[in-house]
């Protein structure tokens, strides 16, 4: 695979900010912390669910309207954040970490529906930023032979940050309750965003030619990339992988309960694998990318993705169940190395890869964000019966399966361009 392609990666190797695999390394893991930070704001209402449900008296279809704001404002911010991004770079993540600050702080402070709303809406806004500005950000900094490892390191942030979620949280939520939790959360983003201030690459604002950023430099990047088929497909599959793990991360934890008498820490331990699971499938995604193109490992990524769903609810005992999550987990990260490699690859020019990711995370939140609701409003109308679980993770599987035939659609062969699977 060409370390350079011949549209918008095509650059001196002067033009980066950092030459030494060392600096790549060192950002990458800074980065890393602010979605381990988002990762934790997206986990955290099954470690609160009982204390919401039980203590506050939140239905289902309200809890899993926590996360669907969530997930509706991750999609806007993700795509008006990749816009701005293109002229203000990695600045950007100080906004970032103050949505998830603000937000975990309100939702601590808060005892009804209308602040949870808030504190939810605040941290959605946050987390839209992080990949959406973190692209640019690394496609500028890095040269395009160390970019697929650096999103290898960046994306175990998501696993690690679900792993702390699901093991740490709920011993504070036993101490303190959800207030605790949040509150936790807020302290976390305030030093995450001293982190992020201290690398050049995020306080460096983009280079770019004059103009190509001004506003009506961004509205053709954006007409662009909306347009560009190949951006838009790898849209909906972000989209369909994102609606299996938040809903199977909501969900998952009361059905070992329901069905299988599973104690609620117990639950909720065992899910934390899911984490373990998406830390190592995010860099054995970049390895096989770089042995395999990344063609073949989204796809390879998404047909398992699919079946494991489709069965998560069928098979017998907790422990087959909790193989069927560990298994979603590491599907639902292996795609994402190669997903993100992709971007500046799949556009004309270097200043639409910030909206181009901008599009995919709104895509992706944007379009699974429903899913959770339907989930609660499945278990709600039917009851939270085994029959029932099994209505809601097939129809995540069905939404998958569509998503992973649109694949079929996506060119890998851009033209002028070396095949980049």
């Amino acid at each position: 695979m060409a370390e350079h392609q011949a549209g918008a990666i095509a650059a001196d190797e002067g033009t980066w900010l950092i030459a030494k695999r060392s600096q790549v390394d060192l950002l990458a893991l800074i980065l890393m912390l602010v979605f381990i930070t988002s990762a934790i704001c997206l986990s955290l209402p099954p470690v609160v669910k009982n204390d919401l449900t039980t203590n506050l008296h939140l239905s289902d279809p309200q809890y899993g309207l926590l996360s669907t704001v969530f997930l509706a404002l991750y999609g806007i911010s993700g795509f008006s954040s990749g816009i701005l991004a293109a002229r203000w770079g990695g600045r950007l993540l100080l906004v970032c970490c103050s949505c998830f600050f603000l937000g975990s702080l309100i939702f601590g402070l808060s005892a009804n529906m209308a602040g949870f709303l808030v504190g939810r809406a605040l941290q959605g806004l946050g987390g839209g930023m992080v990949i959406a500005t973190c692209s640019p950000t690394m496609a500028q900094a890095i040269p395009p032979k160390w970019l697929n490892r650096a999103w290898g390191i960046l994306g175990a942030g998501w696993g690690l940050g679900s792993a702390v979620a699901l093991l740490v949280m709920p011993s504070i939520e036993n101490a303190g309750g959800y207030r605790a939790v949040f509150l936790t959360t807020a302290g976390l983003a305030f030093v995450v965003g001293l982190a992020a201030l201290s690398q050049k690459a995020v306080r460096t604002r983009p280079s770019h030619p004059e103009g190509a950023t001004s506003v009506r430099g961004l509205i053709a990047a954006t007409g662009s990339v909306i347009t560009n088929r190949r951006v838009m497909l790898l849209g909906f599959i972000n989209a369909a992988a994102l609606a299996v793990g938040v809903s199977v991360l909501a969900f998952t934890p009361s059905f070992l309960q329901d069905i299988h008498g599973s104690s609620k820490d117990i639950s909720l331990y065992l899910l934390a694998g899911l984490g373990a699971a998406q830390v190592i499938g995010n860099p054995i995604g970049a390895w096989a990318t770089a042995r395999w193109g990344k063609f073949a490992v989204i796809l390879l990524s998404m047909v398992p993705m699919v079946i494991v769903t489709a069965v998560v609810g069928v098979v017998p005992g907790a422990a087959l169940t909790f193989v069927m999550v560990l298994l979603a987990g590491f599907f639902s990260m292996s795609y994402f190395p190669p997903m993100l490699s992709y971007m500046p690859e799949v556009v004309d020019k270097p200043w639409q890869v910030g909206p181009a990711t901008g599009l995919n995370t709104a895509l992706g939140f944007g379009g699974s964000m429903l899913f959770p609701y339907f989930f609660g409003l499945i278990l709600k109308g039917g009851g939270h019966t085994k029959l029932w679980y099994n209505v809601a993770y097939l129809m995540l599987a069905v939404f998958a399966a569509l998503g992973t035939a649109s694949m079929v659609f996506f060119s890998r062969r851009k033209k002028g361009q070396a095949s980049t699977a």
